[in-house]
């Protein structure tokens, strides 16, 4: 993350204000008044701005997730531990960062409804990474093999922030928790089961496209959720051949 190494040094500006800003600044401390340069060569551009946000805003959202009950369990913290070292692959610096990032998020009053709003606010033109990152807050709740209601509750409080629909939570929740059979393959391509292989061959092709790895790099994500990001487009390619390989042994009809 070059914006990451720039900002922590001070030699790069940043404008991110409300909920996001603060935790930022708590984050760098006296560095984040000396990164505020009035340059316009050292501010920082849209493309960077927007992966901080996107950094910031996960695992700002994360520590209110795990913080709902009021404690945060040795088995949540090697979850996070977890995700960060084995689905982000993040750096030595990058995983300080964010950690500092989650402490400091979940230790502020800021609600979750108030970071997942700022998000919003940045990426509410860009559908796919907001679903992108309800499949983050899923793909962290269940990876303990255990989805807790007060897990559940924030993300659907996300999902209605973010205007995705009750249909595509559900088939976003079924490639986590309780998958089964042909059908889960039909909800990672957003379908209802069963669905006319017309159409899932018609969905595959859009979503194939809005998550190819090319895609998703020009959306200007940080480097290590466009890896996130691409097993994602992984699980599309095999949902549409099981579906396919079931469809031609007369399985799916």
């Amino acid at each position: 993350m070059s914006w990451l190494g720039k900002v922590v040094g001070g030699t790069l500006g940043f404008s991110v204000a409300g909920p996001l800003g603060a935790v930022i600044g708590g984050v760098i401390g006296n560095q984040f008044d000396k990164s505020r340069s009035s340059d316009p060569a050292q501010q920082m551009n849209s493309q960077e701005e927007k992966q901080m946000v996107f950094f910031v805003s996960t695992f700002s959202m994360l520590a209110k997730i795990a913080g709902a009950d009021g404690k945060f369990l040795s088995s949540e913290k090697k979850v996070i531990e977890d995700f960060m070292d084995k689905s982000l692959r993040l750096d030595k610096e990058s995983k300080e960062f964010a950690i500092d990032i989650f402490n400091k998020a979940g230790s502020k009053d800021t609600s979750f409804e108030e970071y997942a709003a700022q998000f919003y606010s940045y990426f509410k033109n860009e559908r796919d990474i907001l679903v992108e990152m309800i499949d983050i807050m899923l793909n962290l709740a269940a990876s303990d093999d255990e989805y807790h209601s007060r897990e559940e509750k924030f993300i659907k409080k996300a999902c209605s922030i973010f205007n995705i629909s009750e249909q595509q939570y559900d088939n976003l929740k079924a490639q986590y928790v309780a998958g089964a059979g042909l059908d889960k393959y039909y909800q990672i391509l957003d379908l209802e089961p069963g669905s006319e292989f017309r159409k899932v061959k018609k969905r595959y092709r859009e979503m194939a496209k809005e998550y190819h790895p090319d895609n998703i790099i020009g959306k200007g994500l940080p480097d290590e959720f466009v890896d996130f990001a691409e097993e994602k487009f992984k699980k599309i390619q095999n949902a549409y051949e099981e579906i396919k390989k079931a469809e031609e042994s007369g399985a799916g009809a």
